[in-house]
């Protein structure tokens, strides 16, 4: 059994043998800095990085810092996270083929495993997930898939200077007509929304210490000027720029 189910297993019998509370604020946006550095990273990496990724290596190129190892397996890292893609190149009929200039779809297995580090987060992170890739002669590619996210993290805050939260995010996400510009490689358009179940130790100045375990939906709408809309429960708003990382609240 592994980490994600057992951690998984724990936060739902810690939530039978103990009262239900939401979030603090505090925690939502903890929350949102994960999720946000998970999306985009600052100096690269993310989802948003994968996907560029997928485009690049469907259409016959090798990301920058990255190696072909044999049968369509490509792997590299960023900022201390391995990443690996498992990529099937197709025609617009629907032929197996190399990838390349010609490719109108893909399928994509992707990996992340590793240890991010970043100013404000440091994380132990093992994502798997899937996705499809669609209309890649065209103008704008769409995505489609599912992936799982394990995510042990201190977070340094960016909202509440001196405090510094310890969690356990395991989430799953969907990714729903994600819109990317294939000559840019830059998202458009779509929504990805993640189930996530959290554990938080919190200490330090600005935070009040905590221990508590949670669950938060969110959902992130992509815009063409490279940033996102992230929302939690339908009542926490922030903005995210996918070209820094950097998110922050938006006051409703």
């Amino acid at each position: 059994m592994n980490r994600i189910i057992l951690t998984t297993l724990a936060l739902s019998l810690a939530a039978c043998s103990s009262s239900s509370s939401p979030p603090t604020r505090e925690q939502y946006d903890d929350t949102a800095q994960a999720i946000a550095s998970t999306t985009a990273t600052s100096g690269g990496g993310g989802d948003v990085a994968s996907m560029s990724d997928s485009v690049a290596i469907a259409q016959g190129t090798t990301p920058q810092g990255f190696t072909l190892m044999g049968d369509g397996h490509f792997q590299g890292s960023r900022l201390g996270v391995d990443y690996s893609y498992a990529i099937t190149c197709k025609s617009a009929a629907g032929v197996v083929g190399v990838c390349g200039l010609t490719t109108d779809q893909a399928s994509v297995n992707v990996a992340w495993s590793g240890n991010l580090s970043s100013p404000n987060v440091d994380a132990s992170v093992t994502r798997n997930g899937t996705w499809s890739i669609t209309g890649l002669t065209s103008d704008t590619a769409t995505f489609s898939g599912n992936s799982t996210f394990s995510f042990d993290a201190t977070l340094r805050s960016i909202f509440r200077p001196g405090a510094t939260a310890t969690y356990s995010f395991d989430a799953s996400a969907s990714y729903d007509a994600i819109k990317i510009a294939t000559h840019e490689r830059q998202i458009t358009g779509g929504t990805a929304s993640f189930d996530v179940a959290a554990h938080a130790t919190v200490t330090g100045a600005g935070s009040n210490n905590s221990d508590k375990s949670f669950d938060v939906h969110a959902v992130i709408t992509f815009h063409a000027d490279h940033t996102a809309d992230l929302v939690l429960d339908a009542t926490q708003h922030y903005s995210l720029n996918l070209t820094t990382g950097v998110v922050i609240r938006i006051n409703r």
